[in-house]
């Protein structure tokens, strides 16, 4: 097998063809990776690699079709027959040796990522997992090739109908749109053909062990197929032959019936087993808590995308094939607006924006706008014109999608969805809508009050809201607060800090739950508890049941609070208070000439027993806690930790908040100098210096 195997591999450098192959391939992989790698900054090979496949559609029947067609054509193929070695070793070695020549690409496609991680983030998992899968489409096209090489005579028309045979089994997927969208017995039987289908799901990151199964059972069958045929040619002339035929073809049959019963049982397995997500946010998967809350689901329901199946987002709908596989009584479809334009009425009044779902179960429904789905970060100059900041550029930053979803699903199937009142009219802290966002994903709704207009908080409210008031509550607004939360409700109050303002009222509402507000900031001495500067604190956080796993004994997580007042525990028969958050000993708040010293708290959260009930309340002592790039720079902390008490004052023992998946790999950037270094090499010097390396080879074997 080995002299054939070298033999083989040996000819394809003795002529123009193994050269042709890596000069063409490499300078078009080159130049796809120009375009997306150095050029548009992605730094991801799925896009080069999706791009260059129709090119490794002409260039793999390149290295087949001389394996057995050009034995044929010279006749050498009965020294083959007549040799010792058997048909299986020489199919093997000539298999081998085409496999030896397409190898090298990778060398070139490998050297991509590493150029790309010079400049920026590179997601390697994913790079590899297209690679991973990218060689084993060509592995199996190479099978294919040396099949149908072993079938003909002549190798231009083996290398045609290996081309034709690959090409059509790349346009299965849309042959197959064209016959049924919904699919059929049909489509499913010609899907077994696709063998672009495997490689294309690796390019999105996910990694499904099936497919493989699927292209060493086509290479498998491919090599079988050829070694049977050239058993036949072997046995032509003698007696058996006709037994030998028909031993063949039962043979066939078999290895194809095998073949489809391996496949067909691997397809059996759930896809939660199947799948493994690779990307690095997790975005080709659910979370834990999503799978545990639809395993749970008791009702149906029905989610409507207002799409046509082939103009859907792919994330979003492998987020909703995802969720299907969890339970039988989640069903999607897709809704074509174009055939039913006024489907919506049935559920809302103003029309969705194209792409956006709606959520149904028995009466309820609830619509998830599309655009809800991505989390979009914007950047802001200012516009002397009109005397303000304005948006310049935006970009897409998160998935949220999957949080959206769930949030939707949770609301129409539970009976009692709670309401927090967010109060307004006194300058409080307006939420951003990452955190909205998840306030919404755990299933909460969020409404805006302003005390002016109301007699009196709305009894259907559950939680209140109040955040960083700058301006001090008035004594109705006061006495409104003190009665919704004397029946029993829950409450979550942030307080800020400005300079020269008092908020008395504000602050006998604190006190109402045993807390003393002191005036002035919150200053640090140990530099292991603040950031740069003393106010910017990196408070201590106290191992409670609500501060889960952001209390580490090591300190690896931290809660940022720049601009923080310190609070003070006063005790009282009806409140007991547990603080969650505080300072050092060393740290101290100045008030004119008074210096006050630690500890003071940070995050306190009470318990006020009275006749109407329980209030749970948490209190943080900075509004600046909320802010965005606060939270980004403590790796989200502060808005997990929010949220965790948000579940502790709303009495919701397993609180489902699914996070925004971050984008957290920009594009790189390239120089415009180091981009043309980079291109002039991979697209000009190494293809040119492959290619004069053959005509240098071919021109001396010629020569002499």
């Amino acid at each position: 097998m080995w002299a054939i195997f070298k033999k083989e591999w040996l000819s394809n450098f003795r002529t123009m063809t193994g050269w042709i192959f890596l000069a063409v391939t490499i300078f078009f992989l080159g130049w796809y990776f120009r375009y997306y790698g150095l050029q548009s900054g992605l730094p991801y090979l799925s896009y080069i690699l999706d791009a260059a496949l129709f090119i490794f559609l002409f260039t793999m029947p390149l290295i087949t079709m001389r394996c057995f067609s050009e034995e044929k054509r010279h006749r050498t193929d009965q020294l083959l027959f007549t040799s010792p070695v058997p048909v299986v070793k020489i199919v093997l070695g000539k298999y081998l040796a085409s496999v030896c020549v397409f190898l090298p690409v990778f060398t070139v496609l490998l050297i991509y990522p590493l150029l790309m991680r010079i400049y920026g983030e590179v997601p390697l998992a994913e790079n590899l997992l297209a690679l991973f899968s990218f060689c084993f489409f060509g592995l199996t096209a190479l099978a294919i090739g040396v099949l149908i090489s072993a079938l003909t005579e002549n190798q231009i028309i083996a290398a045609v109908l290996t081309f034709f045979v690959l090409l059509l089994s790349a346009m299965t997927g849309a042959i197959n749109a064209m016959i049924s969208r919904e699919g059929n017995l049909l489509t499913r039987a010609l899907s077994f053909l696709d063998l672009t289908a495997p490689f294309e799901d690796s390019l999105y990151g996910t990694f499904v062990w099936s497919d493989y199964v699927y292209y060493l059972s086509i290479i498998a069958l491919a090599l079988f197929l050829t070694v049977q045929s050239l058993t036949v040619r072997r046995s032509k002339g003698s007696r058996g032959v006709a037994i030998g035929v028909f031993s063949g073809v039962a043979k066939v049959v078999l290895a194809f019936a095998a073949v489809i019963a391996l496949n067909a049982l691997c397809r059996l397995v759930p896809a939660e087993y199947r799948n493994a997500d690779l990307t690095y946010n997790g975005i080709r998967s659910i979370t834990e808590e999503s799978k545990q809350t639809l395993h749970a689901l008791d009702r149906g329901v029905q989610i409507h995308v207002l799409s046509k199946r082939e103009d859907a987002d792919e994330t979003l709908a492998t987020t909703l094939e995802r969720m299907r596989e969890c339970s039988g009584l989640l069903k999607v479809d897709y809704i074509d607006p174009k055939e039913q334009p006024y489907f919506y009425l049935d559920y809302v009044e103003e029309e969705p924006t194209a792409g956006s779902l709606i959520v149904v179960s028995g009466d309820n429904s609830r619509v998830v706008n599309y655009y809800d789905c991505y989390q979009v970060s914007y950047d802001y100059a200012y516009d002397v014109s009109v005397g303000s900041y304005v948006p310049t550029e935006y970009r897409v930053s998160g998935y949220d999608g999957e949080g959206r979803i769930m949030s939707a699903i949770r609301h129409v199937t539970s009976g009692d969805v709670m309401k927090i009142l967010c109060i307004g009219g006194h300058q409080e802290y307006e939420m951003e809508d990452e955190l909205k966002g998840r306030i919404a994903n755990a299933g909460y709704d969020l409404e805006s009050l302003n005390l002016l207009k109301h007699p009196a908080l709305p009894e259907d409210g559950d939680i209140l809201f109040l955040l960083a008031p700058v301006e001090d509550l008035n004594d109705a607004d006061l006495e409104k607060i003190r009665a919704f939360l004397g029946q029993g409700k829950g409450a979550i109050l942030i307080t800020g800090y400005t300079e020269g303002t008092d908020t008395p009222n504000y602050d006998a509402l604190l006190s109402d739950f045993g807390m003393e507000v002191l005036p002035g900031l919150v200053m640090e001495t140990d530099p292991a508890y603040y950031n740069e500067k003393e106010e910017f604190l990196l408070p201590e956080i106290v191992q409670t049941p609500y501060t889960g796993n952001i209390y580490t004994e090591g300190r690896t997580r931290f809660i940022y609070m720049p601009f923080a007042r310190g609070i003070r525990l006063k005790e009282t028969a009806d409140v007991t208070g547990t603080t969650f958050l505080r300072t050092t000993e060393g740290a101290y708040v100045k008030t004119g000439r008074d210096i006050e010293k630690g500890p003071f708290s940070l995050g306190v959260y009470t318990e006020r027993h009275g006749e109407g009930g329980t209030v749970r309340m948490a209190v943080f002592s900075a509004d600046y806690f909320l802010y965005p790039d606060i939270n980004l720079a403590a790796n989200g902390s502060n808005y997990e930790l929010f949220m965790k008490l948000l579940s502790k004052v709303s009495e919701t023992d397993e609180l489902t908040d699914v996070p925004v998946k971050p984008y957290r790999y920009d594009p790189i950037l390239v120089g415009p100098t180091a981009r043309d270094i980079f291109s002039f090499l991979l697209i000009g010097v190494i293809p040119g210096a492959i290619l004069l390396v053959g005509i240098g080879i071919w021109y001396y074997r010629r020569k002499n």
